[in-house]
């Protein structure tokens, strides 16, 4: 069976990923602050952006007992929307192998969320023409990072490469 993201084991993918843990705290009080203060130091220099390029991913710690989805939670999408405004550099830096990528569109994105197999939960875009201007947005984001720190034109097209990809994966539902 072929890898589920080919393109996306081209990145050169760490073995250690960087965790961003994004307090229940933070998100009632919408502070973004203590996030911004983790995340820009990534986006601060070239050599940052080429060491942490495809190692990001991040949790919501203490929403276990909500029964809801994360994407399905106001807060949290309010919370999101409001950090990636400020940071709009997901592209660049999420990992691409696991379902980091499905998370930030459906943290951005409206939508519903559907059983699927084995207990999972799916998400069905409310939008595909929202899910299409947030792709953009973000696209606009890191090509602005790539351009501001002067980053290699073959990493930007190599990463746009993978999230098309992981886009076609997600819209159809792979």
């Amino acid at each position: 069976m072929p890898p589920k993201h080919p393109l996306a084991r081209l990145s050169p993918a760490r073995d250690d990923v960087l965790v961003i843990v994004i307090s229940r705290e933070s998100v009632i009080a919408g502070d973004i602050a203590p996030m911004l203060e983790q995340l820009t130091p990534l986006s601060a220099s070239r050599e940052a952006a080429l060491q942490w390029e495809g190692t990001l991913t991040f949790i919501f710690e203490g929403w276990d007992d909500d029964p809801r989805e994360l994407s399905e939670i106001p807060e949290v999408r309010t919370y999101f929307r409001a950090l990636t405004d400020a940071w709009p550099y997901w592209w660049h830096y999420i990992e691409k192998v696991g379902e980091t990528f499905s998370m930030v569109l459906c943290l951005l994105c409206r939508g519903t969320a559907v059983p699927g197999q084995a207990g999972m939960v799916g998400w069905r875009f409310a939008d595909l023409g929202e899910v299409q201007r947030e792709t953009l947005y973000l696209f606009n984001g890191m090509n602005g990072l790539y351009e501001r720190l002067e980053l290699p034109e073959s990493h930007n097209e190599r990463v746009s490469q993978e999230i098309a990809e992981l886009l076609g994966c997600t819209l159809q539902g792979g």
